[in-house]
């Protein structure tokens, strides 16, 4: 089934400009305006699609995912926000993903999953990140799942279905709800029919909550996500610090990752909440245990506010690098505006999206 398109700018393709529990970033209304459409130039799918059948022909799965590659890779010029049905569990959800002015349905494009927060929306985080003036510049495709969990109260927000980890606010998360990791998979199965797509350079990036579930997909997911980059939410397995449940990814996992001091959310050094506990920078360090990182980090003084900490030589040639801002609470390095009210201060000396675009574009499956 094709796409539906829903709009053209590179913002909110509906809801612009609310914040995580229902508190309004500033300057964001204008995001989600239209952009003039270009026409690209197309390119020879034909010597592509030969070339990447002969690279996974061992593989059945890249097999069939390289045969939904073909399909999608259909041609058709679209841009701006289009609507992808997903059928999961009985149910059908419905996915939106934005696609840059480069767009020419030949040329198959990196894939960014952007993960909304607890009590958010993914309209609302793409508005957060400002995510599609990014996907413009550097040319990849945005897509917004959301969560299985209506958030508690008359919001339009929604949650991540977390195995045993309660809601922010101690809220308890649904007994028996979506499994979440097997809905991201079919999303990206269902992406790849309707869009030209390289699966071999999907991506995930997610705030809060969001970024929790992005640190999961690390986990479970790894033979389809080529690199991760949570922010403000980094964990590297379950919530109980003293015994950590299994992370097994079954490849080194690049680890891309931001967190504030005066995160009062999510502290950085971690807290008594259940949902909570580990420091962040034990996460990272955990991370660096799963890829086979070898020796101490290297800590790197990046501008006034920011320290860079990064765990390299990892196996595969992977890495994790922790962003420490000193003078940010819970928020989106480079964001809008200067300030959220209940959720602190936004670092303006780095911008999430350009060093994560940068860092994953070093990475493929």
């Amino acid at each position: 089934m094709l796409p539906e398109r829903t709009g053209s700018g590179p913002g909110s393709p509906n809801e612009v400009g609310w914040g995580v529990a229902g508190f309004r970033y500033p300057g964001l209304r204008g995001v989600g305006r239209a952009l003039a459409v270009f026409a690209a130039v197309a390119a020879v799918l034909a010597v592509f699609a030969l070339s990447r059948l002969t690279a996974h022909a061992s593989d059945p799965a890249a097999r069939a995912r390289s045969a939904a590659v073909d399909v999608g890779c259909d041609g058709r010029d679209r841009q701006g926000w289009v609507s992808v049905p997903v059928s999961f569990s009985g149910e059908t959800f419905r996915v939106q993903a934005y696609l840059p002015q480069s767009y020419d349905g030949t040329d198959p494009r990196p894939l960014v999953l952007n993960l909304h927060g607890s009590n958010s929306t993914g309209p609302a985080q793409m508005a957060i990140t400002g995510m599609g003036a990014s996907a413009e510049r550097h040319g990849f495709v945005v897509a917004i799942p959301e969560g299985g969990l209506k958030y508690p109260g008359s919001g339009p927000g929604r949650a991540w279905n977390i195995p045993g980890v309660p809601l922010y606010g101690g809220h308890p998360a649904a007994a028996g709800g979506r499994d979440e990791v097997g809905f991201v998979g079919a999303a990206l199965d269902a992406l790849d029919r309707a869009l030209c797509l390289d699966d071999r350079r999907v991506y995930a990036t997610g705030f809060s909550g969001g970024a929790r579930m992005t640190s999961l997909l690390g986990c479970t997911l790894s033979r389809r996500i080529a690199a991760i980059a949570p922010v403000a939410g980094l964990r590297a397995d379950g919530t109980d610090g003293a015994r950590p449940a299994p992370c097994r990814p079954i490849r080194p996992v690049p680890v891309l990752t931001f967190h504030g001091l005066a995160d009062q959310a999510n502290p950085y050094d971690g807290g008594p909440a259940s949902r909570w506990t580990y420091p962040v920078p034990e996460a990272a360090r955990r991370w660096a245990g799963i890829d086979g990182c070898p020796g101490k980090p290297v800590r790197t003084r990046v501008s006034r506010h920011v320290e860079r900490t990064t765990y390299g030589d990892c196996a595969g040639g992977t890495a994790v690098v922790l962003y420490t801002q000193s003078d940010a609470g819970h928020t989106w390095p480079g964001a809008a505006g200067v300030e959220v009210r209940g959720f602190g201060r936004i670092n303006q000396e780095i911008s999430a999206n350009d060093l994560m675009w940068a860092f994953f574009a070093k990475y493929s499956l």
